[in-house]
C-alpha cells in the first residue's frame, strides 16, 4: 500500500554519499584527530551545565533510547505492519535495524574508543563510538519517517509525525552527551551511520516494492 502520489525516489546515491561521509568520520574519531578533539570540546561547551532541571530530563528522557526500548518498539512496529498485512515494511524495518546495530557492534570494536573519562552521570558501558543510542534512535526514526512518507495521506500529520520522529534523534543524542557518556563525535557518527542504513534499505524498498507498485498504478 502506498497512499502518496508521488513516494521518494531512489535513495542509493544519497546513501552512497552518506557511506563516504561516515567512512570519513569514522577515520577521523580512530585517528584522534585535532578536528575531532576541537569539535567534541566546543560542542560540550555548549550543550554540558549543571542545571538540576536539565540533569533530571537528560538521566531521564536518555533511557528511551536504550537497546531494549528500541529493540520492543521495533518489535511492536513489526507486530503491527505483519497484522496490517504490509510485510514488505515490516522486513525494511527489522532490516535496517538488525544491519545498523549489527554493523554498530563491529565498529565499536574495531574502533575501541574509551568513553569521556569524567563522571558519567548514567550508567554506561561498552565502547564509545559510535553511539547506540544514536544509531537506533535514528534508524528506528528514519524508518518511521519513510513509513509516514508512503502511508500518510493527511499532509498535517505527515508533517507532525516528520517533525517528532526528527526532534527524538536529537534529543537522544544531546542527553548522551549531556550525560557524559559519549563525546559529541560519537553521537554524531552513530547518527551519520542511522541515517545511512535507512537509505539503503529505502533503495531495496524502492527497487522491489515501491517502484513496481507505482508502475501497477500507472497501468491502472
Amino acid at each position: 500500500m502506498i497512499n502518496t502520489e508521488n513516494p521518494p525516489r531512489d535513495s542509493l546515491i544519497p546513501a552512497s554519499i552518506f557511506v563516504v561521509i561516515y567512512a570519513a568520520w569514522a577515520m577521523l574519531v580512530s585517528s584522534s584527530s585535532q578536528f575531532i578533539h576541537s569539535f567534541d570540546n566546543a560542542v560540550i561547551g555548549i550543550v554540558c551545565n549543571t542545571n538540576p532541571t536539565n540533569v533530571a530530563f537528560a538521566k531521564t528522557f536518555t533511557n528511551l533510547g536504550n537497546t531494549s526500548v528500541i529493540t520492543i518498539e521495533t518489535i511492536i512496529l513489526f507486530i503491527i505492519l505483519i497484522v496490517f498485512k504490509q510485510y514488505s515494511y515490516a522486513f525494511f524495518t527489522v532490516g535496517v535495524m538488525i544491519c545498523a546495530n549489527g554493523y554498530n557492534w563491529i565498529i565499536k570494536h574495531a574502533v575501541e574508543r574509551h568513553r569521556p573519562f569524567v563522571q558519567h552521570l548514567v550508567y554506561a558501558d561498552g565502547y564509545s563510538f559510535p553511539s547506540g543510542h544514536s544509531v537506533g534512535s535514528a534508524a528506528l526514526c528514519g524508518v518511521l519517517i519513510v513509513l509516514t512518507i508512503l502511508l500518510i495521506k493527511s499532509k498535517f500529520w505527515k508533517t507532525l509525525l516528520i517533525i517528532i520522529w526528527t526532534l527524538f534523534p536529537l534529543m537522544i543524542g544531546y542527553t548522551r552527551i549531556f550525560v557524559h557518556v559519549h563525546y559529541p563525535s560519537d553521537v554524531f557518527g552513530g547518527w551519520i551511520e542511522g541515517i545511512t542504513f535507512v537509505l539503503l534499505g529505502y533503495a531495496f524498498l524502492y527497487h522491489f516494492y515501491v517502484e513496481p507498485k507505482m508502475m501497477d498504478r500507472k497501468r491502472k
